[in-house]
């Protein structure tokens, strides 16, 4: 292990993080970062675990079963970390401050991978309540159970309280030091239910488990007393869709797909293997079956940070804005085109979601934009909102943050399901502020140039997905687009004194995630996004500015991955526009449009063997490109070319 990166996941069940979250664990486990998963609960479900070879009906044993899928993620691990599913553990116990005890594996040659074991009854006891996780977040009881696995380190049963759990989730925070923490999602989009997406798994009408929720939430709360990693580190959080994974376009590649499945088959001891224990080796329901729900085909971060957040300043130095320790951080070049960074420099808001919208005011004023999580509870009445932070003169300091509101204020139903806002500003110098709403569909808030905002404005559209582009085309007309399950939607200005509509007939392939767009020199628009299922992207453009999208998205390859794509358009049209983003690897995989060149890769296994969020793609102010991302070490990394219309980059710069 070399890298100073901590990786933290808090899951609800043994295999949310197989389903879920690889193969970004993959990736880190592959480099040797430290990587501790808990598990809150036991997974315990109905209690039954036959064996594919049986066909006699099998008893209840909530015990055996919740040995089994311990057995089943230790071997998992074991495989990711080692290419050996039989590596020994080193046992432990864990004694909680909530005066329990968990327990905790430690792979005995890779020490740095660590598994911790709460074993919550997942379903609570016969007379005790159903969904444990849920009611106890919802404070409709004072405790839950825990299980005793079958064999097990813990030989009775103990209570978790909803302060006991966040305490423990803090104190396991407090021995990891984790610099990146990962999630499920805390708030599940909002379905209707029908025979196109018949209820299955999900829990009410929210797009997950009820579970994956809980934990979620449980975490977010807890990280309000994480004080951060040692020696003055930095930390980022994600969090990962769960169910919701089955019913939009499927982001990953063959390759990818195959890698997930392959450890969850290990998992679910899906070829048989008998590690001796006769609780069983593994889920075994999952083996050679974790393709049919649907949720292995897809990698979905809940906020996919796909808008712009490296940029130039008025006087041309680069900076990069990210959420780090969960508030709005810089980092600004010394000098323009300098290798030399400060930063970072905290601007608080917290606690903020991943992804922010830039960009500069008129007179050369940073504005940033976030969502933040402004308030958890128990019930149905989160507040989610979209906050304002900017100069008060150029180069001078920040004033403090507003709020802006949320779409949905008002509706505690709705509230909680609010996208990660994008901005762009029209030839008049109005700026338009850009959300994904509760139902799916796009509303905007716009600034006039005294400073004065209009209302919310509901602009349409139905099914988009997480993460949006806004830009300002060569007239000065704001166009957006967001991908919804039929394809890329398309809302433009007919002049500058019309709002934006959504052009009916504009149609782009679907897309398997967030649009990235970007106003070449050329002056024609460019869309670059990631097609289902192949693992390739689709690039697609205007015939002239302003003109037709007469010809279809075509595939510009790729390396695989998931997320957002970086897109940069140089100076000149000789520079090209810079492609960057997740691979396979799990590094950044980068080209230039147009023309043949192949794919090439940055490995980010100094930065902890993955990152967070999605990598952003500039020129700097001596034309060379420039990618940055946010390393699993929660520093700032940044790669140039290596002189202007190189296919090279130079290695990583990171700094803080």
């Amino acid at each position: 292990m070399n890298s100073p990166a901590s990786v933290l996941q808090i899951v609800a069940h043994p295999d949310d993080d197989l389903y879920f979250m690889n193969p970004a664990t993959f990736h880190g486990l592959k480099a040797g970062a430290r990587t501790t998963t808990v598990y809150l609960t036991a997974g315990d479900a109905l209690g039954k675990n036959p064996r594919p070879w049986q066909t006699e009906p099998v008893a209840e044993d909530r015990e055996a079963y919740g040995k089994a899928r311990q057995n089943g993620i230790k071997a998992a691990y074991a495989a990711m970390a080692l290419g050996d599913r039989t590596a020994a553990w080193k046992p432990a116990t864990l004694s909680t401050v909530a005066g329990t005890v968990a327990e905790a594996y430690s792979l005995a040659d890779a020490p740095w991978v660590t598994l911790i074991f709460l074993n919550i009854r997942q379903h609570g006891t016969p007379e005790g309540p159903a969904r444990s996780l849920h009611v106890l977040w919802r404070n409709e009881v004072e405790s839950v159970p825990t299980l005793v696995p079958s064999g097990g380190l813990v030989h009775e049963a103990y209570g978790y309280t909803r302060t006991g759990l966040v305490q423990t989730i803090v104190q396991i925070m407090d021995l990891v030091r984790p610099t990146l923490i990962r999630t499920m999602d805390p708030d599940p989009d909002r379905l209707v239910h029908d025979d196109k997406f018949p209820q299955r798994h999900d829990y009410g009408d929210l797009s997950d488990h009820c579970d994956h929720t809980a934990a979620a939430l449980f975490s977010v709360l807890a990280l309000d007393h994480y004080q951060g990693p040692a020696q003055n580190g930095t930390y980022t959080v994600e969090s990962y869709r769960g169910y919701y994974n089955e019913r939009w376009p499927h982001n990953l590649g063959p390759q990818a797909v195959s890698l997930k499945e392959f450890f969850l088959n290990v998992y679910g001891a899906a070829d048989g293997y008998d590690c001796g224990d006769p609780a069983g080796s593994g889920d075994y329901s999952v083996g050679l079956n974790s393709r049919g729900t649907g949720w292995v085909q897809s990698t979905a971060p809940r906020h996919p940070v796909g808008a712009p957040w490296l940029l130039a300043d008025r006087r041309g130095r680069l900076a990069a804005f990210a959420v780090v320790d969960r508030q709005c951080a810089v980092w600004l070049e010394a000098q323009p085109g300098s290798d030399q960074w400060r930063g970072p420099f905290f601007l608080g808001g917290g606690p903020l979601a991943p992804g922010l919208a830039v960009g500069l005011t008129p007179d050369g004023r940073w504005q940033i934009f976030a969502e933040r999580l402004s308030h958890l509870a128990a019930d149905d009445g989160h507040v989610r909102e979209i906050v304002l932070l900017e100069q008060a003169e150029p180069d001078g300091a920040f004033s403090g943050w507003i709020t802006l509101g949320n779409p949905s204020a008002g509706d505690p139903r709705r509230d909680r399901h609010l996208g990660t806002p994008v901005a762009t500003r029209d030839g008049r110098g109005r700026l338009h502020l850009f959300v994904r709403n509760a139902g799916q569909g796009l509303h905007s808030r716009i600034q006039e140039t005294d400073g004065t905002w209009g209302e919310w404005t509901d602009l349409r559209g139905y099914d988009l997905q997480e993460g949006l582009a806004a830009l300002t085309t060569l007239n000065g007309r704001v166009e957006v687009f967001g991908a919804s399950r039929e394809g890329v939607f398309h809302w433009a200005q007919g002049s500058l004194d019309e709002p934006l509509t959504r052009a009916p007939r504009f149609r782009l392939a679907p897309s398997a995630g967030p649009v990235a767009a970007v106003l070449q020199p050329s002056g024609k628009v460019m869309t670059v996004y990631r097609q289902p299922d192949t693992g390739r992207l689709l690039m697609a453009e205007e015939d002239a500015p302003g003109g037709r999208w007469a010809q279809p998205a075509s595939s510009i390859g790729g390396r695989g991955g998931f997320g957002a794509v970086g897109l940069a358009a140089g100076p000149t049209p000789e520079s090209g526009t810079l492609v960057a983003c997740r691979s396979d690897l799990g590094g950044v995989a980068y080209r230039f449009l147009p023309g043949d060149q192949p794919w090439r890769e940055l490995s980010v296994a100094p930065l902890g063997g993955t990152f967070a969020g999605a990598p952003a793609a500039a020129f700097d102010a001596l034309g060379r490109a420039t990618i940055a991302v946010i390393g699993a070490d929660g520093r700032l990394a940044v790669a140039r070319q290596a002189a202007p219309g190189s296919a090279e980059f130079g290695t990583w710069t990171m700094v803080g």
